[in-house]
């Protein structure tokens, strides 16, 4: 017995990565929250049973979505330059697609795959330690670490983790102010600094921190 709505659907010539598609335009606009497989089937024209021809639940369908965005990053060709010069390229491909896709990337970020796209993902990262000659258990502490930082940073830049955002001037005081009531002068004496935070100064700041402290480690200043 065919399922209500499947005909449609396949008269459309929906596939797997056209439903994909269409989930990660609905997510990147309304945001992961606000998503349903009944609006993602409202948004195609079909009926919600169609899209179980292509997906069998939203957490496949969610996984779907993540691994498309990932795929979608160009990370850089691993050739020329220093280390230092490829991890910083490797991070500003990786942060550039956070960007563009704000609302859907905290899905790659939170969801745990296998696919080939995260081992790809992967694989780009550790070839931009390759030439340290770090031994596998070590490159995978540092790989872990970059991760942790990416992760980390993204999450908060994108609204997902404490992080005050874009004030003016009249909150940064007030923040400021709310900080240095304490009276503690380690926080009086940071407190403008941590009242207000430039996401790009921030990025750039922990990548920097992360590359020369493990030129320090492997004697490669």
């Amino acid at each position: 017995m065919t399922a209500r709505g499947a005909g449609r659907g396949r008269r459309l010539g929906l596939t797997r990565e056209k439903v994909i598609a269409a989930a990660v335009t609905m997510i990147d606009r309304d945001g992961p929250d606000a998503f349903s497989l009944r609006k993602l089937a409202t948004e195609l024209g079909i009926e919600n049973m169609s899209l179980y021809n292509h997906i069998p639940n939203k957490d496949a369908l969610l996984d779907g979505v993540a691994e498309a965005v990932l795929a979608g990053i160009v990370f850089p060709e691993q050739r020329g330059g220093t280390w230092q010069e490829r991890i910083r390229a490797h991070a500003a491909a990786f942060r550039a697609a956070a960007k563009q896709h704000p609302k859907a990337f905290p899905l790659v970020l939170t969801r745990p795959t296998q696919s080939p796209a995260a081992l790809e993902a992967m694989r780009s990262t550790l070839a931009c330690f390759d030439e340290l000659r770090l031994a596998p258990e070590e490159v995978v502490h540092v790989l872990r670490s970059y991760t942790a930082f990416m992760v980390g940073s993204i999450m908060r830049e994108l609204g997902y983790a404490i992080y005050l955002g874009t004030m003016d001037n009249d909150q940064v005081q007030q923040r400021t102010e709310a900080i240095a009531v304490s009276g503690d002068p380690l926080l009086t004496a940071t407190a403008p600094y941590l009242a207000d935070s430039d996401p790009d100064t921030e990025f750039q700041y922990g990548l920097e921190l992360l590359i020369s402290g493990l030129a320090a480690r492997v004697g490669d200043s």
